[in-house]
């Protein structure tokens, strides 16, 4: 038996897994092999439609399958496959209408299981496009008929808070989960979706114990991820309500290897399990 053996890890994959210019150090490559190869189990848990992430496998090959949709569903890499999803329902278009009208600025993605529809298009948009190599897909929110399972709101860093102080004050604060994932996207998902609860549904689909779970982040899309995973993990860069809450904080942020100070300190005994 491996000496990793029945431990999952999710990673977030911004501005933790990954470096500020989207790579994978070679010492957290060498280090995630290597607890792979002791029976470890290394997945993602991220923001980011399977069709996002799937350019990460290029640098890493996750052995689990991956907490996608910021906790809304489970998808299989090798299976090409969503094991497990949620949906928002029919309503959320007038969410989305609701910010459209106050907002002249605000851009606006709509994520179904295998496409990205860009339905307003602005600069953090087309960066966003460009940056995850995504296939220009323009059409009216209104118009996209498959299942919804998230809406991005994009907009500069300094309008975010307008957009949160927008939805606190509606009538749809409480009928879904807001969430920021990053300075400048404000998401849309359904009602109690995070990764923690993706992690959980994901540590069930593998028969590991929730105790034997290791979530690790850096933004508030991460906060149910280290608060519901086994032992909690922030990287050095993470805000600091993620710090508070996490059991361990990594001395390495994102672009100087957290992954693999991680695994030498579950190996070494620092983090129990």
């Amino acid at each position: 038996m491996g000496k990793f053996e029945g431990i999952l890890i999710c990673s977030d994959l911004d501005d933790t897994l990954l470096t500020t210019d989207k790579k994978v150090s070679d010492e957290n490559i060498q280090s995630i092999e290597y607890f792979k190869s002791e029976g470890g189990l290394f997945t993602f848990a991220t923001g980011r439609v399977p069709i996002g992430a799937e350019i990460m496998l290029e640098h890493i090959t996750p052995n689990a399958p991956m907490v996608c949709f910021n906790g809304g569903a489970v998808y299989d890499f090798n299976l090409r496959k969503t094991l497990w999803s949620r949906s928002l329902d029919k309503n959320a278009v007038q969410a989305v209408e609701y910010i459209n009208k106050m907002f002249d600025f605000v851009g606006i993605e709509i994520c179904t299981e295998t496409k990205i529809y860009f339905s307003k298009t602005n600069k953090i948009v087309k960066e966003h496009q460009a940056a995850e190599n995504l296939p220009d897909n323009p059409l009216d929110y209104h118009y996209v008929s498959d299942d919804w399972k998230k809406v991005l709101f994009m907009s500069e860093s300094e309008q975010i808070p307008l957009i949160r102080k927008a939805i606190s004050d509606s009538p749809f604060a409480d009928k879904y989960t807001f969430v920021q994932s990053s300075p400048w996207y404000y998401e849309l998902l359904p009602k109690n979706s995070n990764k923690g609860e993706g992690l959980i549904k994901l540590a069930s689909l593998l028969n590991i114990d929730q105790s034997m779970t290791i979530g690790i982040g850096d933004n508030e899309n991460d906060l149910m991820l280290v608060k519901m995973a086994g032992k909690g993990i922030a990287v050095a860069n993470a805000i600091e309500e993620l710090r508070i809450a996490a059991d361990y904080v990594t001395s390495a942020d994102n672009n100087s290897s957290a992954i693999a100070e991680v695994i030498a300190a579950i190996e070494s005994g620092y983090i129990k399990l």
